[in-house]
């Protein structure tokens, strides 16, 4: 500080002062000096005696006059020279010789054992919403800085409360820590006392089916809150409309006026339940009649989920495409493979269910099954070419332009063991396969490979013929068939029913492997090689030539009564 600007500031002090001691005996008089006890840290009155831009001169009756920040009053508004104001006496004389006071400090006290009456008398105040902190709202009353917990803010947690940030809000003090000095406050106390009293003779008057105007408060995962003024209903996630509805937040939004009809309502708990769809007609009544089971239409796709996707064929009605519906030949794809959000398709009606509002739709229904496809072209017998797929220990994949493929087990590829075989050929080779069989409801085509290429396959196919009776060795057993081998090398399958007439026979576990049996050759295709065998018919061919023979040498005995006796004697054997 320069020489001047000191004694500048000297002679400003001297003249506040003076002008202090000409003004303190008439003002004197009216806060009454002499009563007032000056003890530091206690609140006190004081006269303003001096306003400038730097401060204000308080005389509080010390031995000096206290000088205090101007914005320190900027709470107060327009002051005047002769305001009596409180100011808290922090210290009557410090090193300096001067007197400490704070207006500030002073209005903190007060407001301080004015919240601590209100937590008492449990006395209704008004804050300012400063902003948000950690856990809820920093609130300011008349200076001092309390604590509104988000718990506190609503009669229940809100998801968005921002829109209380820089408003007057009135609040009821919940707790006071005078060791921290931290201030406690409720907005929810004062709004459920306000409730309490208008919400039972609202709800007296409720019932069901009333239409009622109110504005969304709070946005959840299962619903929405809807605030009448009094009360709060709950707007269900299924009751908000007859469409699909993932989320709350995809149709409303917090603050937005609704119609909505109370669907019920609990006395004793005193909730009420509301719905917006009700008020509207359910699409779903005559949707069968729209939607014809087989009909293809169009839509777009509104959600794809890890199981499928789902198709909004209307506004508000929506059908799932299940993955398995999308595709003849890919399965086992996910579906965003196939489909992206908001993509047109066209889909085929499979079923529908008015009472569970549910529609099952299909991609692949609308496309030619290639299954299908390739079961029309090519029939048993017919030699096609395709690439090698993949390796099974059972076989080997053979793949079409179409995209389906077909299995030609290993015994259809050559002789020798399976290892062997399947060495000779190498992933996407092309080669030639004959046609053995297809499904195309099971999505199954049987190929071989030795039916083109094995001359001894043909020339052991040659040697077969049906009717035949042949020698063959059980190779193995199951519960209902028994898989022999020929001595041609020829494999066949033997039917639990066709191992004899007698039914008591009819047992596959009385054969072992290695046993040698004969059998009448019943079913033989020659392009495949397929051989079925029956004892049982062998048997009945013995049994008819063994009557007939019988009867041959009897005399006085027509055709007639040879068949009449066979048939009783067949009779009687079951």
């Amino acid at each position: 500080m320069t020489n001047k600007a000191a004694t500048d500031a000297h002679a400003i002090s001297d003249q506040e002062k003076l002008f202090a001691q000409e003004n303190f005996a008439e003002l004197f008089e009216e806060y009454e000096k002499d009563s007032q006890k000056l003890v530091e840290g206690t609140v006190v009155k004081g006269v303003i005696v001096g306003i400038s831009d730097k401060g204000v001169a308080v005389d509080i009756g010390a031995k000096s006059v206290g000088f205090i920040d101007i914005a320190e009053f900027k709470r107060d508004g327009e002051i005047n020279e002769g305001d009596v104001v409180d100011v808290f006496l922090e210290r009557l004389e410090n090193k300096k010789g001067e007197l400490i006071i704070s207006r500030d400090n002073a209005r903190r006290y007060n407001n301080w054992h004015f919240l601590k009456n209100c937590l008492e008398d449990k006395t209704v105040i008004e804050g300012y919403i400063l902003g948000k902190v950690k856990g809820g709202y920093a609130v300011d009353v008349n200076g001092i800085t309390c604590f509104l917990p988000r718990s506190q803010v609503d009669t229940m947690l809100l998801s968005d409360d921002t829109f209380l940030i820089g408003k007057t809000e009135k609040l009821q003090v919940l707790k006071i820590d005078e060791i921290r000095g931290n201030v406690v406050v409720s907005r929810r106390a004062i709004l459920e006392t306000q409730r309490n009293v208008e919400k039972d003779k609202v709800l007296s008057k409720i019932k069901v089916g009333d239409v009622l105007d109110g504005v969304i408060k709070n946005i959840t995962d299962y619903g929405a809150f809807i605030d009448f003024g009094s009360f709060d209903g709950l707007l269900h996630l299924t009751d908000i409309s007859w469409c699909r509805v993932r989320h709350p937040s995809e149709v409303l939004k917090v603050g937005q006026e609704v119609k909505v009809q109370v669907i019920k309502y609990d006395e004793d708990s005193k909730r009420v339940s509301l719905g917006m769809k009700q008020l509207q007609q359910n699409p779903w009544e005559t949707i069968a009649q729209r939607y014809p089971v087989g009909a293809v239409v169009k839509g777009h796709v509104t959600n794809i989920t890890t199981y499928g996707a789902f198709v909004e064929i209307e506004e508000g009605i929506e059908g799932l495409v299940h993955v398995s519906e999308m595709s003849w030949l890919k399965n086992n794809s996910t579906p965003n493979k196939f489909l992206s959000p908001k993509q047109e398709v066209e889909v085929m009606i499979l079923d529908i269910n008015p009472q569970n509002h549910r529609i099952s739709l299909g991609m692949k229904q609308c496309e030619k099954n290639p299954w299908q496809a390739f079961s029309d072209a090519h029939k048993v017998g017919d030699i096609v070419e395709g690439v090698v797929k993949n390796f099974t220990e059972f076989g080997l994949f053979v793949g079409f332009d179409s995209g389906v493929d077909g299995l030609v087990h290993v015994s259809d590829i050559a002789p020798g063991e399976p290892e062997e075989v399947l060495k000779k050929f190498k992933k996407d080779e092309k080669i030639k396969v004959v046609v053995l069989g297809s499904n195309y409801e099971k999505e199954r085509i049987s190929l071989g490979i030795k039916q083109i290429d094995s001359a001894a396959f043909r020339e052991d196919l040659d040697k077969v013929d049906s009717g035949q009776v042949v020698s063959c060795v059980v190779i193995n057993i199951k519960k209902d068939f028994l898989e022999v081998e020929l001595d041609s090398g020829l494999k066949a399958v033997i039917k639990r029913l066709d191992l004899s007439k007698n039914k008591q026979d009819q047992k596959t576990e009385k054969f072992e492997v290695g046993d040698r049996i004969e059998a009448k050759v019943t079913l033989f295709n020659k392009v495949t090689g397929k051989l079925l065998l029956s004892i049982k018919d062998m048997e009945s061919d013995e049994h008819d030539i063994h009557i007939y023979s019988g009867n041959e040498a009897s005399s006085g005995t027509n055709l007639g009564d040879v068949f009449k006796a066979a048939k009783e004697e067949a009779a009687k054997e079951e």
